[in-house]
């Protein structure tokens, strides 16, 4: 049996009808950067996620470096941060989260995660706080939400701007309010893979801030304020109507397909719970997790597994193999405390299939995958 740990082709099938009749309208119009379809669907997203505004861009990396140049606008009254500026952020994430501070001329400053949830640590955020410190982005991992209760007060008590990373995390909740509106800004990302997924790349950017969104207008169109005339440094990062097209569709039914993705796995934790090799997902009462992915943490022979897995068909990968503190391309970022979870996670985490199309026959196939592979470990 071959399992992907995503299906794109029965995601399409589902909707095929709607989405085919959305890039019709697309052919007969010719609008292709954003236009009418497009602020449709901010509009949509803006409403979904209880915020005033939400701004379409090209990509959730340009998602987050756009938020962090119109936060440095908004500060400083330049494009750009110091390189003394100081942006506190989790080591154990995708490159995106990094770049984009670097990109923005800040520091990364790297912090500890909690080792059940995989983000950041708001204890560890405090400690990291310095006279030069800025901002916090904190990761809302594996589509569950950090403790922005926490955060947001460590951020208020601080004074430091807050860009929530939601990549993974569309549709998520913590104390029943969506991820990505607690702080100054959410970055969300389209990527075909997200549970909110496009055509190809995409992103979102939401606030309540009204300066900020008129900032983010005018940098993801080359800086434009009237055409031909820049007032910054922009982006060329214009989310186009064909995704904004695919994306309104999906909006749709997200709930529908984030409620499946967790159906699928409480199945997955009732029958790996006897487990003593596996620690499942930790989800807080507060929260809604959504499982961009479902993670568990193999406490031995974690390699062996996904080797195992892979040769009979099941799609498995691992999030993330080497914290970014290790990465050449961060070198010149800082760390506050020891990342001994992060580190510890990078070579213990596993991820599963948790499409919302996985059929029963192919869920119960990786239950009994897994359970032989660690009877067989005796």
């Amino acid at each position: 049996m071959e399992i992907p740990i995503l299906d794109l082709k029965r995601e399409y099938l589902s909707i095929k009808k709607e989405v085919d009749k959305e890039l019709s309208d697309c052919l007969k119009t010719q609008h292709w950067v954003l236009g009418e379809k497009v602020s449709e669907f901010e509009k949509k997203s803006a409403e979904y996620l209880g915020v005033k505004y939400a701004v379409g861009v090209a990509s959730g990396t340009d998602a987050l470096t756009l938020s962090l140049t119109a936060v440095a606008i908004k500060l400083k009254n330049k494009e750009c941060f110091d390189k003394k500026d100081e942006i506190i952020t989790t080591p154990f994430t995708f490159i995106a989260t990094a770049e984009a501070i670097s990109r923005c001329g800040a520091t990364p400053v790297f912090v500890d995660i909690n080792p059940y949830t995989y983000n950041i640590e708001p204890a560890e955020i405090e400690k990291a706080v310095t006279k030069n410190t800025v901002g916090i982005m904190p990761v809302h991992l594996y589509g569950l939400g950090c403790d922005m209760t926490a955060i947001s007060k460590i951020a208020k008590k601080h004074k430091l701007f807050i860009v929530e990373d939601t990549a993974q995390s569309f549709g998520g909740i913590h104390k029943n309010k969506k991820l990505g509106t607690f702080g100054d800004l959410g970055a969300y990302s389209f990527f075909p893979s997200k549970n909110l997924g496009g055509f190809g790349d995409g992103g979102l950017i939401v606030t309540n801030n009204e300066k900020l969104e008129k900032l983010l207008r005018i940098l993801r169109n080359h800086g434009q304020v009237t055409q031909y005339d820049a007032a910054y440094l922009g982006f060329n990062s214009r989310l186009d109507s064909i995704q904004a097209s695919v994306l309104g569709v999906k909006l749709k039914v997200i709930d529908k397909v984030n409620a499946e993705r967790i159906k699928i796995a409480e199945q997955y934790n009732i029958a790996f719970a006897d487990i003593k090799q596996i620690q499942t997902p930790d989800m807080p009462n507060m929260d809604k997790h959504i499982y961009h992915l479902y993670t568990i943490k193999v406490l031995s022979k974690r390699d062996e597994l996904l080797k195992y897995l892979n040769a009979k068909g099941i799609g498995s990968r691992v999030y993330y193999p080497v914290p970014l503190n290790k990465m050449k391309a961060f070198k010149d970022s800082k760390i506050k405390g020891n990342l001994k979870n992060s580190e510890q996670s990078s070579k213990n985490v596993l991820s599963l299939p948790i499409h919302p199309f996985l059929k029963a026959e192919e869920i119960n196939y990786v239950i009994k995958t897994v359970k032989t592979f660690f009877e067989s470990k005796g």
